[in-house]
C-alpha cells in the first residue's frame, strides 16, 4: 500500500465518520422536535377543548394561569439543565480530542518510518471516528431525554387543567 492510497482511505474514513456523526445528530434532532411538536400539538388541541370552559369564572382563570406558568417554567428549568449536560458533554469531549491530538503529535514525531505513520494515522482514524460517533450517540440520546423530560410538566398540566375545566360541564 502507497501513502496516496493511505491517505485515500483514512480521507475516505474521516468522511464516513463525519456523515455518520451528522446522522446521528440529525436523527436525535429530529427525534426531539418530533416529541416538541406532538407535545405542542396535544396541548394546542386540549387547549381548545377547554377554551370554553376556561373563562367559568376569574378565580379559576388565576388558578389556571398560575399553574400554567408554573409548568413552563418547570420546563425550562429541565430544558435549561438538559443543554448544561450536553454542553458539558461536548466540552469533555473537545478537551479529550484535543489532548489526544496531543499526544499522536509526540507519538508521530517518535516514529521512523513512513508505514510507522500510516499505521498510526489508520489507528488514530479509527479510534477518532468510533469516539464520535459513540459522542454523536450520547448527545442524542441526551437530547430525545432532555425534550421527552421538559414536556412532561407541560403535558400533566394540560391533563390536569383539562379536569379541572370538564369536571364543571360534567356535573
Amino acid at each position: 500500500m502507497n501513502k496516496k492510497d493511505a491517505v485515500k482511505q483514512v480521507e475516505a474514513a474521516v468522511a464516513a465518520g463525519k456523515e455518520t456523526v451528522e446522522n446521528a445528530v440529525k436523527v436525535g434532532q429530529d427525534a426531539a422536535q418530533k416529541g416538541i411538536n406532538e407535545a405542542v400539538a396535544m396541548t394546542k388541541d386540549n387547549a381548545d377543548k377547554a377554551s370554553k370552559a376556561f373563562f367559568t369564572g376569574y378565580d379559576d382563570l388565576t388558578e389556571v394561569s398560575q399553574g400554567n406558568i408554573e409548568a413552563v417554567t418547570a420546563a425550562m428549568n429541565i430544558w435549561t439543565k438538559g443543554f448544561e449536560a450536553m454542553g458539558r458533554e461536548v466540552a469533555s469531549f473537545t478537551q479529550g480530542s484535543f489532548e489526544q491530538s496531543v499526544a499522536v503529535g509526540k507519538d508521530l514525531m517518535a516514529c521512523k518510518t513512513v508505514n510507522e505513520v500510516v499505521d498510526l494515522q489508520n489507528t488514530l482514524a479509527r479510534a477518532n471516528f468510533d469516539k464520535t460517533v459513540a459522542e454523536a450517540t450520547k448527545l442524542s440520546e441526551m437530547s430525545v431525554k432532555t425534550a421527552n423530560e421538559a414536556s412532561e410538566p407541560l403535558q400533566a398540566r394540560v391533563n390536569e387543567t383539562i379536569e379541572k375545566l370538564v369536571k364543571p360541564i360534567a356535573a
